[in-house]
């Protein structure tokens, strides 16, 4: 007994880097992304309205992508750990500009420096997560408790070791999600004051979240000094024509066309938090759990049954696909549900209890959930055929990782400029915390918004395929396999 509790305590040790890095991941991918994902109309509380908000997130698209390639070469080139911890202590400085925009707002009484000023901390986001963390976290992961493996082993765990990461990820996320939804609804109920700078209203409970994401954005970079190790590894020094080898692999494109598909999964649904509180009408308090739901218990849940299961399938490939096409099918779901040619919002508003709305309703909401559950099953194992199935080599990992984001990572670019222009033509208005007017995506917007997700879904699915076949097609296990018929002569 006294050597299981002993291997327990073994086993809990070892895996506190990889919650040091999904504590860190958590932390730096909420201002620009998560946060978005579980509170309605987040564009609010800086007094700006969605089409203003996304072009901030557009802006962070299109700086990643030279971010990206620049990363793909300095996240072989130089320690993991170092460039980590860099990037923490960067977007900690950002984090707290960010916090500050609504006092600045307050102050000089103009959204337009508020707007601004949060184009450039997106931009700087971009450059410290896609040019310095992004890539260093997945190669520090995926060579987590390795060292002592056999080579054929090192690659087939590195689906559990995305799994765990992305398990603890969901919890700490879910844990500092519910404190969010917590504070925001004393604040809407009143119990918790609105803060008043020139008479205008700001919003507590989304001030104290922001710093609490700022606080352990701080928190991690100090607990990667010490506990985050980098295994000893012999390897090729990484150089440019290391690089080179990587962006000619016609694989490496073909993996990102099919990881572009699966973030545009995740795109979607961060569209679909506004589109259940604005069209749908389920409501903020609600909307909010059911975000945090499908964001961080679903990816808890998931992540370590997903990654195991990859790492004894014979292709990670085919499982991104076989989730893509249900993913796909889901938000063809969430299109359709509210209706064309009509406003179910004004159906709602009228007969709030029919059978006919609550249905709708709930359908919505449970088809979230369950697009949650798909998106990360297939997000934690994103990665995993880098080294297994393309065969890329320890020292071409991280090039690996951001070559392939430079492609799947586009959406933050293009999505989220398309988006903001569906926003601006199609558009409905709310009144803000603060009782200004501002504009969301009616109806027929959020359903745009989510058909473009699936015309760029069904390209990532036909790469997908393009690519299990190329690899597979000489394997025993091969599921496009012709059975072979024995031919009986007839004398």
């Amino acid at each position: 007994m006294k050597f299981k509790d002993k291997n327990f305590w073994l086993k809990m040790k070892s895996a506190i880097p990889l919650a040091i890095l999904a504590l860190a991941d958590v932390a730096v991918m909420a201002i620009p992304f998560y946060m978005e994902n579980y509170i309605p109309n987040l564009y609010a509380n800086l007094n700006l309205s969605a089409s203003e908000y996304s072009q901030a997130g557009a802006i962070y698209g299109y700086l990643s992508l030279p971010c990206y390639i620049i990363g793909a070469y300095i996240g072989d080139k130089f320690r993991s750990k170092s460039l980590i911890i860099f990037s923490l202590i960067v977007m900690t400085a950002l984090g707290l500009w960010y916090g500050a925009l609504p006092f600045i707002g307050a102050a000089t009484a103009s959204s337009n420096v508020v707007k601004y000023q949060l184009y450039t901390i997106f931009g700087g986001f971009a450059i410290a997560t896609c040019g310095l963390f992004w890539a260093p976290l997945w190669k520090v992961v995926k060579n987590h408790n390795t060292q002592d493996l056999p080579d054929e082993l090192k690659e087939k765990q590195v689906g559990k070791n995305n799994g765990i990461q992305g398990s603890l990820n969901g919890l700490i996320g879910l844990t500092l999600a519910g404190i969010g939804i917590f504070l925001l609804t004393l604040s809407k109920k009143g119990i918790l004051p609105n803060i008043y700078v020139n008479e205008m209203a700001i919003n507590a409970g989304f001030i104290i979240l922001v710093a609490l994401y700022i606080f352990f954005i701080g928190l991690s970079f100090m607990m990667a000094i010490f506990y985050i190790k980098e295994p000893n590894i012999t390897e090729k020094t990484f150089s440019l024509k290391s690089l080179y080898d990587v962006i000619k692999k016609w694989q490496i494109w073909a993996l990102g066309i099919l990881v572009l598909g699966v973030y545009m999964l995740q795109m979607g649904l961060s569209s679909y938090i506004n589109y259940l509180d604005n069209i749908f009408l389920v409501g903020a308090v609600v909307v909010s759990i059911i975000g945090i739901f499908r964001t961080y218990v679903m990816r808890f849940l998931i992540s370590p049954f997903a990654g195991r299961a990859a790492d004894k399938s014979h292709s990670y490939i085919l499982g991104i696909c076989l989730g893509l096409i249900v993913g796909i099918v889901l938000i063809i779901i969430a299109i359709c549900l509210p209706g064309f040619d009509n406003s179910f919002k004004e159906t709602a508003l009228k007969n709030p209890q029919s059978a006919k709305v609550i249905f709708v309703k709930v359908a919505a909401c449970l088809n979230l959930v369950i697009l949650g559950a798909v998106t990360w099953a297939v997000v934690t194992i994103r990665w995993s055929p880098l080294g297994t199935e393309l065969k890329l080599q320890n020292n071409q990992y991280a090039a690996g990782v951001n070559v392939i984001s430079v492609i799947a990572f586009t959406p933050d670019a293009f999505f989220k400029q398309i988006k903001a222009a569906i926003e601006a033509k199609y558009y409905d208005v709310i009144e803000s915390v603060s009782g200004t007017e501002i504009r969301v995506a009616s109806q027929t917007g959020n359903q745009l918004i989510l058909a473009v997700a699936i015309i760029f879904g069904i390209v990532a699915l036909i790469a997908g395929i393009v690519l299990y076949i190329g690899i597979h097609r000489n394997s025993a296990n091969y599921i496009f396999k012709l059975k072979k018929h024995k031919v009986v002569s007839v004398s």
